[in-house]
């Protein structure tokens, strides 16, 4: 159900995700992937001094909320992903 007291959001409208995971390379293999067919672009932001985590930012054109929600689901449930925002 969607939440009606969250902004309107009118399609298609360029959309950002910022993904913070364990593995670059696996992350940018996952996105190349799903995204294999849609103009995007996906940017190293920040690494962690460890170097353990890592931040990229995903962006693109969403054409509708329901490949805006897939996107992030497909993105969520990767392993080496620990969040998306």
């Amino acid at each position: 159900m969607r939440d009606k007291t969250g902004p309107e959001i009118e399609y298609p409208t360029r959309w950002g995700y910022r993904i913070v995971g364990t593995s670059e390379t696996d992350i940018r293999a996952h996105v190349l992937e799903l995204l294999a067919d849609v103009e995007h672009e996906l940017v190293l932001a920040r690494q962690s001094s460890g170097g353990r985590y890592i931040s990229l930012h995903l962006n693109l054109v969403v054409q509708d909320e329901v490949q805006r929600l897939a996107i992030f689901e497909h993105l969520v449930q990767h392993e080496a992903v620990r969040f998306v925002v």
